[in-house]
């Protein structure tokens, strides 16, 4: 949020309370439990089990800002919550992403006392080390069925927006085959498959999530004209023969992984970049702050690379660089190169 008033400086200090109040309420599955009827305090603290006077308060401070609106048959949705919570994505979607957000910022309550720390602000306060999404679904088949899912739901305005804009940019004469670097879901590729109805495309990424891409492709009814491929990008080897690779959103990057894809490309395929990219070395991509700070607070160092040092990594691996750059929607970059 941009502060506007001496109200939002006051509430922003107070925030994270009133963002602890919300997660609980969707983590416990609360407002999906009001979205069916309204129910009075004594009725929602016996159904979830809080003990006391605690769960009184909390739904005290939940319609202080909002969240619910209390009636005469007790308390239920807000109008703007059912607007944005509870008609946009599923629970499970929702829960998934609260967990993981309550896990990225358990280490910020502290930030003060420790933000000159040279190392990681977690190891300095004894926290266990921060475990990147990645590691969370390769050790957990349940957590990356969940987060393959909510991003299915969550990247599908992307996913239409991609497809359009790829199909004004690229001409796919010939192009028959597509590979999809951790595309998760796939929800990118099944966007170009309906656009164009011979292609095929294969998603590239880790185990469980591809598990979880072959369920949703199958439900979508695309599981003839779309595969995955399970792969560790650092040491496991690529399928090849793709006319074009398509790497949307996938914050890893370097000249070993580039020199990965040139050889999975035919003589003059394409490799494709749909990105958030730092503007200026010392600056993170507009619409990831908080993810580029929090990440500097494990390792003060990390960076998301810029166009012209991802156009170096490219012409280091053997790619020549094709002209012109697209921007579109909210600090989406889009560039191509040439095998």
């Amino acid at each position: 949020m941009k502060l506007k008033t001496t109200h939002d400086v006051d509430a922003l200090w107070r925030a994270a309370t009133a963002a602890a109040v919300l997660g609980a309420a969707i983590e416990t599955g609360l407002l999906w439990l009001l979205g069916e009827k309204p129910l009075s305090a004594l009725e929602i603290v016996q159904a979830l089990g809080i003990p006391g006077k605690r769960g009184y308060y909390w739904l005290q401070l939940l319609e202080n800002v909002g969240i619910l609106e209390s009636g005469p048959h007790g308390y239920a949705p807000s109008s703007l919550v059912r607007e944005t919570i509870l008609e946009t994505r599923s629970e499970e979607s929702w829960k998934h992403l609260v967990v993981d957000e309550r896990e990225r910022i358990a280490g910020v309550s502290n930030l003060a006392p420790y933000i000159r720390e040279p190392g990681s602000i977690w190891a300095a306060q004894g926290l266990p080390a921060r475990t990147d999404y990645v590691a969370k679904m390769r050790s957990n088949p349940a957590r990356a069925r969940e987060f393959t899912r909510m991003l299915f739901e969550v990247h599908q305005p992307l996913a239409k927006a991609v497809s359009e804009l790829l199909g004004g940019l690229l001409d796919m004469t010939g192009v028959q085959r597509v590979m999809d670097l951790g595309g998760g879901s796939g929800v990118v590729s099944m966007a170009l498959l309906r656009k164009y109805p011979a292609l095929q495309a294969t998603v590239v990424d880790i185990e469980n999530v591809c598990i979880a891409g072959r369920e949703i492709a199958t439900e979508e009814g695309l599981a003839d004209r779309i595969s995955y491929h399970p792969a560790e990008f650092a040491h496991d080897e690529f399928p090849t023969g793709f006319d074009l690779v398509i790497k949307c959103d996938v914050s890893v990057f370097g000249v070993w992984l580039f020199k990965k894809l040139w050889q999975v490309l035919k003589p003059g395929g394409r490799l494709v970049f749909v990105e958030h990219l730092s503007p200026t070395e010392y600056s993170a991509p507009p619409t990831r702050v908080e993810w580029t700070f929090l990440d500097s607070l494990v390792d003060p160092y990390f960076s998301i690379p810029t166009l012209t040092q991802v156009q170096s990594m490219l012409t280091q691996a053997g790619f020549q660089l094709m002209p012109g750059q697209h921007t579109f929607g909210p600090g989406w970059v889009v560039f191509q190169a040439r095998k």
